[in-house]
């Protein structure tokens, strides 16, 4: 059996030698030379040299060289000898593309990079692949928790995983050392809080007062136009707790996603913030080409109807110049909202919860549940349905434990 051949953008033993030439004028000089071979894309060899005033010398022009060429051949391949950094470039410019194209959401590409910049790079972006083991990956992992949150961690753990899949996918590693991180614990869960009917009847006339009082400036001028964004949170809180959606999702509803004789509302975008493009209008994935349509509670009807009307063919909750809202923007004056209406506590998601608990209450099936807000049913369990009593027709056939019911003192 032959020797197999030098793998394609490596090269053989280097030779070195000291050789007189000629100058020009006829004297004699010396140098050194040093060459090798070089695999090329096409499989062929090619004899490379460089010279140099002393081997030494000569041997590291011809090295300079080479990794030039290999990076050349290789077309940016990565190996187990390759650092983080340069792998971690390649794998947020792949999520660029996929969200350029819709496979995943323009928030997780940005979001991963932020993770990647502010906990993995400082851990792991100066190792090479080769040298990133499952210890490393837990204490990454550990330090976001400890200095952060196990929201944060739980981020981070995600983004890491990513990142060491990309990594074996491409040769750098042979194993995932992420994969088998351990499972992170939150000693403080968020409670999770839907708001009352008295809560709702509340909110609801405080926060119609406020986008009133909003429609003049400090020194008393009218906004006229500026002032429509504030008119419209009564509206957006009626269109989240007839729907349960998110505000990204909200904020992406035209015209053509309202049929008040149906009495459906068509989910099937979310605005998000891509960087060089701005505001954009993204397509829903997790297999809902065709988005998600809800049908809506009368009492909203006339909302919705006036909002598609006014529409003008745009957004049905349009800036004041008429293009998009910006949902970062939004959750600005919404949180500006609710601290004056005194509902400090309440956030926009907390409106998916309280549509959640309002089903739950009802006997609703958790998979319908997770239906109308677009989740899975361990989601909706884990974070959207309020604990509630598990057994109350299993206590009503207790109560006759002895016979006829005691009286407890």
């Amino acid at each position: 059996m032959g020797r197999p051949p030098t793998p394609i953008g490596h090269y053989g033993t280097i030779k070195t030698r000291e050789v007189t030439y000629t100058r020009r004028g006829g004297t004699a000089a010396k140098r050194w030379e040093a060459r090798t071979l070089f695999r090329m894309a096409d499989g062929s060899s090619k004899d490379v040299m460089r010279a140099g005033t002393s081997k030494t010398n000569a041997e590291n022009r011809l090295k300079e060289h080479l990794t030039d060429l290999a990076e050349e051949v290789r077309g940016g391949e990565i190996g187990k000898d390759t650092r983080m950094a340069k792998i971690a470039a390649m794998w947020l410019a792949e999520l660029d593309r996929s969200a350029e194209h819709g496979a995943i959401s323009a928030g997780t590409a940005r979001n991963y990079r932020s993770h990647w910049d502010n906990w993995i790079k400082s851990r792991i972006g100066e190792l090479q692949a080769r040298e990133v083991k499952l210890m490393t990956c837990e204490k990454t992992i550990q330090n976001a928790q400890d200095k952060q949150s196990y929201a944060t961690a739980k981020a981070v753990r995600a983004a890491l995983r990513s990142l060491c899949a990309f990594a074996v996918r491409y040769g750098a590693m042979d194993q995932h050392p992420a994969k088998d991180t351990s499972r992170l614990v939150n000693a403080n869960p968020k409670e999770i809080r839907a708001m009352t009917l008295e809560e709702r009847l509340d909110f609801a006339e405080k926060l119609e007062k406020f986008a009133q009082d909003r429609q003049v400036d400090k020194k008393g001028r009218q906004l006229g136009r500026r002032g429509a964004v504030w008119l419209a949170l009564p509206d957006l809180y009626q269109a989240m707790l007839s729907t349960g959606v998110r505000l990204g999702e909200l904020l992406a509803i035209m015209p053509e996603n309202v049929d008040p004789a149906a009495k459906t509302v068509t989910i099937s975008h979310h605005v998000v913030r891509v960087t060089g493009k701005g505001l954009v209008r993204q397509s829903l994935r997790k297999g809902r080409k065709d988005g998600i349509v809800l049908k809506v509670p009368s009492w909203s009807l006339p909302m919705w109807r006036q909002r598609k009307l006014a529409s003008g063919g745009g957004p049905l909750f349009p800036g004041w110049r008429g293009g998009m809202l910006d949902p970062s923007n939004t959750i600005h004056r919404v949180r500006e909202a609710f601290d004056a209406c005194g509902y400090e506590w309440v956030t926009s998601h907390a409106f998916r919860k309280t549509v959640a608990t309002i089903l739950d209450e009802a006997g609703v099936p958790l998979t319908a549940i997770a239906d109308q807000l677009g989740n899975d049913a361990d989601t909706v369990k884990q974070y959207y349905r309020q604990t509630r009593v598990q057994n109350e027709v299993g206590a009503d056939v207790l109560e006759g434990v002895f016979g006829a019911s005691r009286e407890t003192g």
